[in-house]
């Protein structure tokens, strides 16, 4: 029977076409899930979204810059940024001996030295 068409090229196509369309389909539903799950961590009261980020991890969020408690990117060469817009941590705190701008996750001055007043470090729960 050499005159009858060959389907085998229609059928890999179809699959193909299915299979894309299932895998763009559970994609998206996986992204709304994901925003479900943020947008609920968000509406929560500080007390209640996350513990306190450990000193590395604010300084990897930081070099990657974005924020160490909702992990949003933002624009850390902001002089007048001390706070996240997003969700009110303290990113930038000045020294109360030289006045320096630093990093509010830093333990010390870079200028001056001196150690952070510990209840002024921010803990990722949004707290300033």
């Amino acid at each position: 029977m050499p005159y009858l068409p060959s389907y085998g090229g229609y059928v890999r196509y179809a699959v193909g076409i299915v299979l894309t369309v299932l895998a763009g389909r559970y994609a998206i539903i996986a992204m709304g899930r994901y925003l479900e799950r943020k947008q609920a961590e968000e509406a929560l009261p500080p007390e209640h979204r996350r513990p306190r980020a450990d000193y590395d991890q604010a300084l990897l969020a930081i070099g990657k810059q974005i924020c160490p408690g909702c992990e949003r990117s933002l624009d850390f060469a902001n002089a007048q940024m001390d706070f996240c817009p997003h969700c009110s941590i303290r990113l930038f705190q000045h020294c109360g001996h030289c006045q320096t701008r630093y990093s509010a996750f830093y333990r010390y001055c870079f200028h001056c030295g001196r150690e952070a007043e510990e209840h002024s470090r921010p803990s990722v729960e949004g707290a300033p």
